[in-house]
């Protein structure tokens, strides 16, 4: 159960709730390439994933650096230094060290809006990593469904290579016209043409899952995978109600503690600095030193820092806007999902349960065709009803495995029951 499995690992990964239903074990034959493998190699070397530790140390870079007072400052003033000599004996040279004092909190609320910024990056990369994680098991079913395909392509060349030979030993015993015979090569050659174009869907698959972990070319020959463990799913009434603890809103309630910071910090810069100096003054007529002080602050008359904190307001209820109507569209997605979900395990038990009984009438028709009871036209419809009711059968289980994955990648919540198997790890 290899979808199921992501469910786990990712689960565990994003330390979400666990499952314990997994059906394949840890190791592969050689050229096979398990899921447990394909989840180490995209953590390690998606190139959508690797860009996030470097934004993460900008942002640590920028806190830090949000945590710093204000420089002193260090001023020369020299007076009387050019002009006649009586001004030159009135010359003075005053030395001052000045310090802005920040006031209102600035200082603390700049590194509060510095570090809700890399919360940010970290509930980003939380969604990245999920959005990561479910497309390659998007991609790993593709190349599961795709060997499935060649499968059942193989049989269909064996089928029409036997409806082949059939129908030389009846032409030979009188019993079938040539005209059978160019059907039964009719029906051959689009079998090898279904199954040439069925091993070119896998190549292309096996690449599109190796690019997940930034390879150009497919280091294995096979996914180990087994479409048909299918698990129920749960109710959607649990489902809808995980969407608002999903990775997603966990990303609009960090913005919105960067908007809220940000606010803070805009109130905050509405207080002015307060600067001081202290300096030594020296009096060249009299060769005396003095002691001078300074005391400035900005009187906020006009700029009152309204217009930021009008905006810091407004970015907060856009924030507020976008969460609810981001929880409204999900919500209308996840219903839609789970009963396309509800469906394709719908078609997958009606095709499972019609198939047996097809397969009976293709062996019966067969054993018919060989006594002559039956035309080359009805075994030939019987063998379409076998494969088409297979193919649509991989096609149900391989839809059901990624309608799956897409909801758990929007909930970040397994959505499956956990149906424990005898031998299996838990």
């Amino acid at each position: 159960m290899f979808i199921p499995f992501v469910r786990r690992y990712l689960a565990g990964m994003l330390m979400l709730v666990p499952l314990v239903s997994w059906a394949a074990t840890d190791t592969s034959p050689p050229g096979a390439l398990s899921l447990r493998e394909a989840i180490a190699r995209t953590l390690k070397g998606n190139p959508e994933l690797l860009v996030f530790p470097t934004a993460k140390r900008v942002v640590e870079a920028e806190r830090l650096q949000a945590n710093f007072r204000p420089n002193p400052s260090l001023d020369l003033t020299a007076e009387n230094f050019v002009g006649p000599s009586a001004a030159r004996d009135q010359q003075q040279i005053t030395l001052t060290l000045s310090q802005v004092i920040e006031l209102g909190g600035k200082r603390a609320y700049r590194f509060g809006a510095a570090d809700a910024a890399v919360g940010t990056v970290e509930a980003e990369y939380v969604i990245a990593r999920l959005d990561a994680l479910s497309e390659m098991a998007r991609r790993f079913t593709d190349t599961a469904q795709s060997q499935a395909e060649i499968e059942l392509a193989d049989r269909a060349v064996a089928l029409a290579q036997s409806i082949a030979t059939s129908v030389e030993r009846r032409i030979k015993a009188g019993a079938a016209s040539t005209a059978e015979r160019n059907r039964a090569q009719v029906v051959l050659v689009r079998a090898r043409i279904d199954a040439g174009r069925a091993r070119s869907d896998l190549a292309a698959r096996r690449i599109a899952l190796a690019a997940m972990w930034g390879e150009q070319e497919a280091d294995f020959d096979i996914v180990r995978a087994d479409l048909e463990q299918l698990p129920p799913l749960i109710p959607i009434a649990p489902i809808l109600d995980q969407l608002q603890q999903s990775p997603a809103f966990a990303r609009f309630a960090a913005e919105r503690r960067l908007r809220e910071a940000e606010r803070k910090l805009s109130r905050a810069q509405a207080v002015p600095d307060l600067t001081v100096g202290l300096g030594v003054r020296r009096i060249s007529l009299s060769n005396d030193y003095t002691l001078v002080a300074s005391l400035s602050m900005p009187l906020p008359v006009y700029n009152r820092n309204q217009g930021e904190i009008a905006a810091a307001t407004a970015r907060i209820e856009v924030s507020d806007a976008e969460r609810e109507a981001a929880h409204l569209r999900m919500r209308a997605v996840l219903y839609g999902l789970y009963q396309e979900a509800v469906q394709a395990r719908t078609r997958a038990a009606v095709k499972n349960e019609a198939t047996p009984q097809a397969e009976q009438a293709l062996l019966l028709t067969q054993r018919g065709f060989d006594n002559g009871r039956f035309s080359f036209l009805e075994l030939a419809d019987a063998q379409r009803q076998v494969l088409e009711l297979r193919s649509q059968l991989i096609e149900a289980y391989g839809d059901a495995h990624r309608l799956d994955a897409e909801i758990e990648r929007l909930i970040g919540q397994p959505i499956a029951t956990s149906t424990p198997i005898p031998g299996e790890p838990r």
